[in-house]
């Protein structure tokens, strides 16, 4: 008899349940703290205190190199050229209109480049990017897939869910919903879902197991990043 808490197990409860859908189930609650962080919610009504956002852009652009990395990582370990493609491509909008964005906001804000350009990543930043270099880097395909993501598609759920509403007057606030909210962005969250639907269930269960686990440790770092902008108070979850 399998467990409900294995793949098998859910996937015989849920037929037409996909794997990216019980990565979701297992992370819980952790999923949906991530998604729906308040930090999130003011991006998207403008409520957002700019002290906060100079906060997330400044450790968010520290992991810009960390994340191209990853994609790089992923590139080399995808099997094959469609998929090596796919994660090119995001690599490079990542280092052009993503990082063409970061600019204009820290401008716009009245933040100096020597106030981001060699800032040292705080410790939550430090645990997450370690995570993805990790699975990436040293992990299978499979485990960096799921690092990646699960950091993708938390931003596409809170993005499309902002982005139903009517934009906030800043443009650093607009452009980062729309940033995550359009068709290309959510065409290629869509293909790393399928990507996982097709690659996870082809492991073992123990190998399930260890993506379901990144899976839900992205969630919880996911939060804590953003908890960390909000509050000013970075703590690495245990």
């Amino acid at each position: 008899m399998t467990s409900p808490r294995t793949f098998a197990g859910f996937a015989a409860a849920h037929p037409e349940a996909r794997f990216s859908d019980w990565l979701v189930a297992q992370a819980g609650d952790r999923w949906d703290r991530a998604c729906g962080h308040p930090f999130t919610v003011a991006i998207g009504d403008g409520s957002m205190p700019e002290a906060a956002y100079v906060r997330y852009l400044i450790e968010d652009y520290t992991f810009i190199t960390d994340l191209a990395s990853v994609l790089g990582y992923l590139v080399a370990k995808a099997p094959d050229m469609a998929a090596k493609r796919r994660l090119a491509g995001f690599l490079a909008l990542l280092t052009s209109e993503e990082n063409d964005y970061f600019l204009r906001s820290l401008a716009a804000l009245g933040v100096p480049e020597a106030a981001y350009a060699t800032a040292a990543q705080g410790p939550v930043t430090r645990a997450f990017a370690a995570l993805l270099l990790d699975s990436a880097g040293k992990g299978t395909y499979a485990e960096g897939l799921a690092c990646l993501l699960c950091a993708e598609w938390v931003y596409l759920t809170w993005g499309e869910r902002e982005a139903a509403h009517p934009r906030p007057d800043a443009f650093w606030l607009a452009e980062w919903i729309d940033l995550h909210a359009g068709p290309g962005f959510s065409g290629f969250v869509g293909w790393l879902r399928e990507e996982m639907d097709r690659v996870g269930p082809a492991l073992s269960e123990a190998e399930q197991a260890r993506v379901s686990a990144i899976f839900s440790r992205m969630c919880e770092l996911e939060f804590a990043f953003f908890e960390a902008a909000w509050t000013g108070k970075p703590v690495v979850p245990a």
